[in-house]
């Protein structure tokens, strides 16, 4: 088990805390529906603090810190963007823990503008679906790394 680090990105929190700051983001996600730069940023967020969880569920479970710290980047975004193009890749080293499915939703919530497009304006079913389907994908994406924390 890899002791916490206050002052280091990623060992600063348990996986558990991490999981919990996700949650925390989701809910402040969820808070901000009508603002979408606002919500969608917050599920980025999430998702990437949910994907440090596993990172440190990794560790526990026998990968270097080195590789903790480096297979996905160090922000959130980097994150995102390393697997959602693993989505496409046969490297399940490069996905770790994570199934297909999950590098899919990486992809789709990095795909959401965080401002939605000029022009004309798009009849929907809620004030703006983007921002409640970019949460929709951080939820599945947090839970998705909780059962990986738990297993």
């Amino acid at each position: 088990m890899t002791q916490p680090d206050a002052n280091h990105w990623l060992w600063r929190l348990s996986a558990l805390e991490w999981l919990a700051a996700a949650n925390s983001e989701l809910e402040q996600g969820r808070a901000s529906l009508g603002a979408r730069r606002t919500a969608v940023t917050h599920a980025r967020r999430a998702a990437g603090m949910a994907l440090n969880a596993a990172l440190v569920a990794m560790a526990a479970r026998g990968w270097s810190r080195e590789r903790c710290e480096s297979v996905w980047g160090r922000s959130y975004i980097d994150h995102l963007r390393t697997l959602a193009a693993a989505a496409d890749g046969e490297d399940s080293g490069l996905r770790g823990p994570l199934e297909v499915e999950h590098c899919l939703r990486c992809r789709e919530l990095l795909a959401i503008p965080v401002m939605p497009p000029t022009g004309l304006v798009r009849l929907a079913k809620t004030r703006d679906e983007a921002s409640t389907h970019a949460i929709e994908l951080a939820a599945a994406i947090v839970r998705g790394c909780a059962a990986h924390v738990g297993s």
